[in-house]
Parts: structure tokens; sequence; C-alpha cells
């Protein structure tokens, strides 16, 4: 009765999902784009979720599930650590981190970080002189638990503290996400609700953190070698997103990926993409994974991911 119940929700959300990114200028209009605070909380772990344009909840495995579904943690086997950097907009550099450890029988634990170094600011008093260089980053920090209710069936959690600094104004938050998962055969399906939290305060303005729903299915329609995975989000103040990724894989260690997403309200036709593609070379104990996004939609400029992933323990 459990799956039953959970497939019948999930089946809801994905319907109001399609009604939202059908419904056009009616749901996307009312939202509060620019209105939030932290926005790099969006800003996706791994290279290889990133190749697939994102479309990666129903996906989530090893320990970038902590970012994208926790719930995915579940069926972790072996304990992981992964680390990324890519350099963001201009001198904004982001280092991340996640480190997954299976603790028992369907039942894995988490910690995941993110830190964004905005670089050198040069810095100047009310008269417009030269004060020297100011201090900006913004970090997040993490820990999740993923728990196994069947075999099939799994939800997840993450608790995480939100920080970010200008100079010597600085706000924080905490923040929650919540995610369910659902593995078959061939398919699997993922929901999370993510960034819900307290607000931060900047000199007393408080502004909301970039919480949204996500919903996602994974197919595997021939063969283990070859994924394909479709997600809609939408942001609780911001847009509607649709991602779809397609993996293949050859002798389960050499893998091509290509994704998009697209925003239906900014772009105004199906067509619009953003496109990525990646590549992965998987080893043993270490996996490598590689992502392009040509004219990334927050930057406007291309952006190259990398995330190193090292394995340890048997399976």
């Amino acid at each position: 009765m459990a799956i039953r119940s959970f497939l019948r929700t999930l089946i809801v959300m994905a319907i109001l999902s399609v009604a939202f990114l059908f419904g056009g200028d009616g749901v996307s209009g009312a939202t509060d784009v620019g209105r939030t605070a932290a926005d790099f909380l969006m800003i996706g772990h791994g290279a290889r979720a990133a190749a697939l344009g994102g479309a990666y909840t129903a996906m989530a495995s090893g320990p970038t599930a902590a970012y994208w579904n926790p719930a995915g943690l579940a069926d972790l086997d072996q304990t992981g650590l992964s680390v990324g950097h890519f350099a963001w907009l201009q001198d904004i550099k982001v280092e991340q981190f996640s480190l997954g450890k299976p603790l028992g029988d369907r039942f894995s634990t988490a910690l995941s970080a993110t830190y964004v170094n905005y670089g050198q600011i040069d810095g100047y008093d009310v008269d417009g002189n030269a004060a020297g260089d100011l201090v900006a980053y913004d970090w997040v920090g993490g820990l999740s638990i993923g728990v196994g209710l069947t075999e099939s069936f799994s939800v997840g959690m993450t608790g995480k503290y939100v920080n970010q600094r200008l100079d010597d104004i600085s706000a924080s938050a905490f923040a929650a996400d919540f995610g369910v998962h659902y593995r078959a055969e061939s398919f699997a399906l993922g929901a999370a609700v993510v960034n819900v939290g307290s607000k931060m305060t900047f000199d007393q303005t408080a502004e909301k953190l970039p919480a949204a729903l996500r919903v996602g299915v994974m197919v595997r329609p021939f063969s283990e070698a070859l994924v394909t995975s479709l997600e809609v989000e939408q942001r609780f103040y911001g847009d509607l997103y649709v991602r779809q990724g397609l993996e293949l894989g050859f002798s389960d260690q050499y893998f091509l990926r290509a994704g998009y997403d697209y925003l239906p309200a900014q772009d105004g036709r199906w067509l619009a993409t953003g496109i990525t593609l990646g590549a992965g070379l998987h080893l043993g104990m270490v996996e490598a994974d590689y992502a392009f996004t040509p004219n990334d939609h927050s930057t406007s400029e291309d952006l190259h991911r990398f995330t190193l992933t090292f394995l340890f323990g048997a399976r």
C-alpha cells in the first residue's frame, strides 16, 4: 500500500508539473525571479549530472545524490568521495565535495559542501577612494541520510547550513531537502523538495531561499548501456525548468552524455535549449567525469566542469 500511495502521489505531482509547463505565462508570469538569496544553492553537484542537463533526480546515485535526491543514498554499497571544480563566471570559482558512506543494509549517510569564491573585488569608500580588497564568498554544508524502506522504495533528507559573506556583511540560514525514490528493473522515479528553510537576513533585509520541487523519471529502454532521463523543476519563487539527459555506456567504463534544459517562460519557444555534453571514464576505484555547457543560461559563458570520485572498500 505504501508503494501504491507513493506512486499515486508522484503521478499527481507529475501531472501538476506538466500543467505548469503548458500553462505558459499563467504560471511562470507570477514568479518572483531575482527575489531569492543564496541562488548558488541551485548549482548542481557533479559533472555527470551537469552533462545530463541536470535531469538527475531519478538517477541520483553515489555521493552526489546528497545534492540531487538524498533518497538515492540508500543504494550506496561502498564509501565514495566526490570532488568537483569549475570556473563559473569571470574570476568566480566553485569547489564541491560529497562524501557518502553506507552504514548498514539500505541505510547510508553523506556529508557535502559547496564553496563559491568570488575572487578579488576592489573596495571603495563613500568618496570613491580605494579601500582595499573586499572578501566575498558563499558556502553551504549539509548532512544527509538515505533509508531504503523496501528493496525498491527509499526516502532521504538533508539538513544544511547556508552562509553568504560580502566584506563585513553576512547572512546565514538553515534549510532542508526531502526526497523519495522508486527503482524498478528498467526505470526509476524520483521527487525532491529542496532548500526549504529560514530566510537570509542582510542588514535587516530578509530574503527567501531558492526552494524548488523536482520530479523526474529515468528509463533504460533497451539495455543497461543506454539511459534516458526527463525532469521538471518548478521553483517556488522563480521559473519552471525542463531538463532531459541521455547517457551511452561502453563496457561499463566509458560513457558519452548529452542533455539540455530550457525555460519555457524565458525562451518563449520549445527549441530554445541549453545544450550540455560530457564524457566519463570509470576505472576500478576511480571515476573521472567531464561536462561542457556552451553559453550557459545563468552566465552566458562556456562552462567546463570536472569531477573525480574515489571509491573505497569492496562492493
